[in-house]
């Protein structure tokens, strides 16, 4: 623990500066409820002081500490320093303890992101609890500068490179974004205020540590000023993401046809637009589907555009999250993998007229009509009972269909008419095949049969109608 015996007035200039990017940033009102993420460490120490002097706030703050539970007794140490603290402002002090090392073993993780899930729905648990407006965080100007260069390392484009925002879409807030470390030391020394230090923040098996104390170190000896100048770089491109991301929104609200599942887009569209502006608009559609990109990868977005720029007119890509894309013709579709495959063998058995009900909520209505002439309506056909005789069936598309169309003397392949016709892969099995014995009489909605033809005027006659 850290005790500072230098006792003076509190920073003014800091507190401004506080204040100045809540307002342009507008991270809460006055008289807001929050809850604050208290480590215990200098930057959330600081930060929980500041906000109790931005000047006419007046905010309720709580406290909240999440134990990972790593460090044995330093670890509720740290609790208990966190606890104290909050008394002495007469906070309220919310505190759980989790095994992080045995949930990263349990789900699979590495410590850092275990650790990152477990304080995430700790916090979220309490904001709900209390009805906060937002949760605080301390990250600062040295902790930009620290995740642009992780990023950087690992592969990012310009969303990566934007670093941390001031607020994210959780409601987390982040005050402290435009304040250096050295800042926030020099304001603990002035207000005479402890911090615990963690001595896990040394230990160099975690990357961000690395950056902190082996890389920043080396590039300061190319550039002093290299962490403000990698913090004013991702202010920089944070304002040109959200100019990119306004224009992505609108240009896939103009593109994209949504509902039941899917995302489906022209193909042509999508092939006009801007290179840098098609691969947005197809991340974003994914995130609409999925309502996250999680796992998705540059190498994803390059095999979709490489699916649309193919000469191919049918192909289908497997995606994360168990997503689909699937290339029909002209047009693109995004959808679930379980979605793609949907289209079940079905079959039932036609008796007599009435109204019978198809997979996917489609369904044939039979009706006795005065019609004695083909029907020119493609949804709909009609039949001579003399010739067609009930029972009748309906199936899905089979492999090695055939059909004589209207007008023709020889037998076609159901395939070859769905490919002449242009029906999508994904749509072929949803169509209702009618047969009467062993005879196609009907693709409903593409082709009759020329059984279909009625040549005097019969005793009874059928109308059948596909409702998709």
């Amino acid at each position: 623990m850290h005790t500072m015996n230098i006792v003076g007035s509190a920073d003014i200039a800091l507190v401004s500066s506080v204040e100045r990017t809540v307002r342009r940033q507008h991270l809460f009102r006055p008289g807001d409820t929050l809850v604050i993420a208290l480590s215990g460490g200098a930057d959330s120490s600081a930060l929980l002081d500041l906000l109790t002097k931005l000047p006419g706030y007046n905010l309720n703050l709580i406290v909240a500490h999440l134990n990972h539970c790593l460090r044995g007794v330093e670890s509720d140490a740290d609790q208990e320093f966190c606890r104290v603290v909050a008394s002495r402002y007469a906070i309220p002090f919310e505190s759980r303890g989790i095994d992080v090392k045995g949930m990263a073993s349990d789900l699979r993780l590495n410590l850092e992101d275990a650790g990152r899930r477990a304080r995430i729905a700790f916090l979220d648990e309490t904001s709900v609890k209390y009805g906060a407006a937002a949760v605080v965080l301390a990250h600062h100007a040295d902790d930009q500068a620290e995740t642009v260069l992780m990023r950087l390392l690992r592969g990012s484009g310009m969303t990566g490179l934007s670093g941390m925002a001031h607020r994210n879409t959780r409601g987390y807030v982040r005050p402290l974004l435009d304040i250096s470390r050295s800042e926030i030391e020099r304001y603990l020394r002035s207000c005479g205020l402890e911090w615990r230090e963690d001595a896990s923040n040394s230990d160099t098996i975690y990357l961000r540590n690395r950056i902190r104390h082996q890389l920043l170190p080396l590039l300061e000896t190319y550039n002093p000023a290299i962490r403000s100048c990698l913090a004013a770089t991702a202010s920089l491109l944070s304002g040109d993401e959200a100019l990119l991301n306004e224009l992505t929104v609108r240009v896939y609200a103009e593109s994209f046809l949504s509902g039941e599942g899917r995302e489906v887009c022209s193909v042509a569209q999508l092939r006009s637009l801007a290179p840098a502006v098609q691969r947005r608009v197809l991340r974003h559609a994914f995130k609409q589907l999925t309502g996250t990109l999680v796992g998705v990868s540059q190498s994803h977005s390059d095999a979709l555009i490489e699916m649309i720029d193919s000469a191919r007119p049918n192909s289908r890509l497997a995606l994360p999250l168990g997503v689909a894309a699937e290339r029909e013709y002209d047009r693109l579709v995004l959808m679930h993998a379980d979605e793609a495959a949907s289209g079940a063998d079905f079959a039932l058995l036609i008796t007599e007229p009435g109204i019978y009900q198809l997979p996917c909520g489609a369904s044939l209505t039979v009706a006795v009509t005065s019609a004695a002439t083909f029907s020119t309506d493609s949804g709909s056909a009609c039949f001579d009972l003399d010739k067609i005789p009930f029972p009748w069936s309906v199936r899905t598309f089979r492999p090695g269909d055939r059909i004589t169309p209207f007008g023709m003397h020889g037998r076609k392949k159901v395939k070859d008419i769905f490919i002449d016709r242009k029906i999508p892969p994904s749509e072929r099995r949803r169509v209702p095949l009618l047969f009467c014995g062993d005879d196609l009489i009907w693709i409903a909605g593409v082709c009759a049969s020329e059984l279909c033809r009625i040549d005097t005027r019969p005793a009874a006659t059928v109308r059948v109608t596909w409702h998709s």
